[in-house]
């Protein structure tokens, strides 16, 4: 007897009888055994079992599904179809998730569906869409072009996140023996990707865009302008991301992304007051690249993180960078990451300077930027003077060129900082003492926060006096009386 898959399995293991109950005296030699699910495995298949695997040899043909008289049978024909059936069948015909569980464990290896809404088909529509836009060959888009959009009315309702982990760069002009002209003479062609613009805004529900320009597999012809991008590259994306209205995330990772790309890339991105996150992290922005991140952080009014981690920006770079902030009329803006720039104490300043006057900063990440006791004396001062305006905040000053004394100021600063809500303090040379004390601080500046957030909640909750819930409790009682004596009069 085959077990449906409507049937959860927590619920068959809490059936399911134990061991120990199995190795009874009168469990050994009973003859009729219900939990046995194996009991018909060599018995003939009735005539409705092969009736639906006949469906299901032929359903390519003739699709059936809500044809299907019962729910029993419906579900019966999912289990048994092939996972290979063509996609533009099978998306619009079969909403049940379990037949999409099925594909998805067949087609790839790792599966986890958190991240897509807990979802087994948005899951399988947004990687088989993926794979699709990373295998596009974009010197041959126009010939694809009717090919695309058919993919994309089939998957546009079920697409909320696109995470491209490589897009495949255009060929290189081969130059032939028999050309006239000098090859060193010719200008190298600029390498481009699929236009995007022509497919983000063709997705209605797109939340998360992530993209990395660049290989993952390389060949043979490997060419280092395979991780180039192009201006007109940038152009295009900033000009879909313009277009999604719904698009809350949006990262750039890993690429050759500049000062011109990135302001041709973020002319279109601040046109979308919906976007609320940033992610620039291991790129090449530099100073210049910062400061026209700066002039976009003074025109956009909605976005509340941003990560520029490990791009080069020194001190002259996040000075603009923190400029765009402060001339924001609404700062939202609650998480900044910057580790892992060459800050140095000059740039820590500025960072420092913007802390100091923001109301809603909750997190910092300042780790591996290179700054010496000097900016870390800064923050000291910065903690101890009580000038503070956010609420809670978390700050990570890892692996930066501190010493034992700087450890020690820190430890006393935290005592009396009950909104530190996290201090990451890895590797700057601070003594067992200072870390564990800051270490302390922290668990209590968080235990705290949870004492004063209970009671928030239960002075908010409405007040109920004794003689009230005594009245309720009686009024209740009556209820049921009267309940129970209807019962028994029918």
């Amino acid at each position: 007897m085959k077990i449906p898959h409507t049937v959860p399995n927590h619920v068959l293991q809490t059936y399911r009888c134990s061991d120990e109950t199995t190795r009874l005296k009168y469990e050994v030699y009973r003859t009729i055994q219900p939990e046995n699910v194996s009991w018909d495995e060599y018995r003939v298949p009735s005539l409705k079992t092969l009736a639906l695997r006949v469906i299901a040899s032929v359903w390519e043909k003739y699709p059936l599904v809500d044809e299907l008289p019962t729910c029993e049978d419906r579900n019966a024909l999912i289990e048994i179809l092939p996972t290979d059936l063509p996609f533009e069948l099978t998306i619009t015909k079969i909403d049940t998730e379990f037949y999409w569980e099925r594909c998805s464990k067949a087609r790839w290896e790792h599966n986890d569906i958190s991240e897509h809404g807990n979802s087994w088909r948005r899951y399988y529509c947004e990687n088989s869409f993926r794979e699709y836009l990373e295998n596009l060959e974009p010197t041959f888009f126009d010939a694809q072009k009717e090919a695309c959009e058919k993919m994309i009315e089939l998957v546009k309702d079920y697409v909320h996140v696109i995470e491209l982990r490589s897009l495949v760069p255009t060929k290189k002009r081969s130059t032939s023996v028999d050309d006239e002209e000098d090859p060193c003479l010719i200008e190298e062609e600029p390498v481009n990707h699929i236009p995007l613009e022509q497919i983000l805004p063709r997705l209605p529900h797109l939340a998360e865009l992530r993209i990395n320009f660049g290989l993952i597999y390389m060949d043979d012809g490997f060419e280092w302008r395979d991780f180039e991008i192009s201006i007109e590259d940038c152009l295009g994306l900033g000009r879909g991301i313009k277009a999604c209205r719904k698009l809350r995330k949006f990262a750039l990772t890993r690429s050759n992304l500049d000062q011109p790309r990135a302001a041709a890339l973020l002319q279109g991105v601040a046109g979308n007051e919906s976007l609320e996150e940033i992610d620039f992290s291991h790129c090449k922005l530099g100073d210049k690249g910062a400061h026209a991140v700066g002039e976009f952080l003074s025109l956009h009014k909605n976005l509340r993180s941003i990560n520029l981690a490990d791009n080069g920006i020194g001190p002259e770079g996040i000075g603009g960078t923190v400029y765009g902030l402060l001339k924001r009329e609404q700062n939202m803006l609650r998480s900044l990451n910057l580790r892992l720039n060459p800050l140095l104490d000059a740039g820590a300043n500025y960072v420092f300077a913007y802390l100091l006057r923001s109301e809603v900063l909750e997190v910092l990440d300042i780790s591996t930027c290179g700054i010496e006791a000097s900016g870390g004396s800064t923050l000291v001062e910065i903690l101890t003077s009580g000038c503070l305006k956010t609420d809670s905040v978390y700050l990570n000053v890892s692996n930066n060129s501190f010493d034992q004394q700087i450890g020690e100021a820190f430890a006393a600063a935290l005592k009396n900082a009950p909104w530190v809500m996290g201090f990451e303090a890895r590797l700057c040379n601070f003594s067992p003492e200072s870390e564990s004390s800051i270490h302390e601080s922290v668990v209590r500046n968080k235990q705290l926060k949870r004492k004063e957030r209970t009671k928030y909640m239960l002075d908010k909750a409405p007040k109920v006096s004794i003689d009230t819930a005594a009245s309720r409790i009686q009024l209740s009682a009556k209820q049921n009386a009267k309940k129970n004596s209807k019962l028994r009069n029918e």
